[in-house]
C-alpha cells in the first residue's frame, strides 16, 4: 500500500536548458521537479522530458502536439510546461552574421501564440520564460538583448492569454548564481548549480504549486 496519490504526466517542452546540457545530475530541472514532486509532495507523477537541443519556435510548433497526444491517458491529469525562446534569440550563423535572430520576433510571437493557444486548450499549462545567456562579450549581450525582447513579448503574450508566465529573465541576467553557472557550463548553458536554482525558482512559483495543489 502507498499513500501516494495518484498524480500527473508532466510533459515538459522546450530546448537545451529543458533537455539539461552539462548538467552533471543528467536531467535538468524537469528532473529535479519531478523528484521534488514525489518526494515533498507524495504525487505519484511522470515526468517526460521532451527537450530539444537546438530547437527554435518553429521546431517546436511543428512537433509538440504529437509528443503531448502520444503521453495523454485517460484518467491521469496531464500538465503541460513550455520553456523555449533561447534558440530564437540565437545568431543566424549559417548566414555568417552576428546581425541576425535564428527567427525574428514577429515569427517567435507568432509561433508562441500558436503554441500556447492549443496547450491552453488541451491541458492545464505552465510557461516559464527564458533565461540570460553570459553576461560577457559583445557577442552575448547581443543575445541577451534579443532575449529580453522575446521575453516581454512572451509575457505580454501570456498575461493576455491567461497563462502563468514566469519572468526569470532580468533576475538570472543579474543573479550571480545563475551567472557563476553559466561561466562553469559554457556562457549558455549552466552547471549543475544552475539547474538547481532554476528548479528552485520554478518550485517557489505560486502557480506551479497551484497546477498540483502544492500546500493545500
Amino acid at each position: 500500500m502507498t499513500d501516494r496519490k495518484i498524480g500527473h504526466r508532466i510533459c515538459f517542452f522546450g530546448d537545451s536548458i529543458v533537455a539539461g546540457v552539462r548538467d552533471a545530475q543528467k536531467g535538468g530541472w524537469p528532473m529535479r521537479l519531478g523528484q521534488r514532486l514525489l518526494i515533498d509532495a507524495r504525487l505519484d507523477v511522470t515526468i517526460y522530458n521532451l527537450g530539444i537541443r537546438a530547437e527554435t519556435s518553429d521546431d517546436l510548433k511543428l512537433r509538440w502536439q504529437d509528443d503531448a497526444e502520444r503521453r495523454r491517458v485517460e484518467n491521469f491529469p496531464l500538465v503541460l510546461v513550455f520553456c523555449f525562446g533561447l534558440n530564437d534569440a540565437m545568431h543566424a550563423q549559417d548566414r555568417g552574421e552576428e546581425t541576425t535572430m535564428r527567427v525574428p520576433h514577429a515569427r517567435s510571437l507568432a509561433n508562441a501564440v500558436e503554441i500556447m493557444a492549443q496547450a491552453r486548450d488541451m491541458a492545464p499549462t505552465l510557461w516559464v520564460g527564458p533565461q540570460a545567456v553570459i553576461d560577457g562579450g559583445r557577442s552575448s549581450k547581443i543575445v541577451n538583448e534579443r532575449l529580453e525582447g522575446v521575453n516581454q513579448l512572451f509575457a505580454e503574450t501570456a498575461r493576455g492569454m491567461d497563462i502563468p508566465y514566469l519572468d526569470g529573465f532580468e533576475q538570472t541576467l543579474r543573479d550571480e548564481i545563475w551567472q557563476r553557472a553559466l561561466r562553469r557550463g559554457d556562457g549558455y548553458h549552466p552547471d549543475t548549480a544552475g539547474y538547481d536554482m532554476l528548479a528552485d525558482m520554478i518550485w517557489q512559483w505560486q502557480a506551479w504549486k497551484d497546477v498540483f495543489g502544492i500546500g493545500e
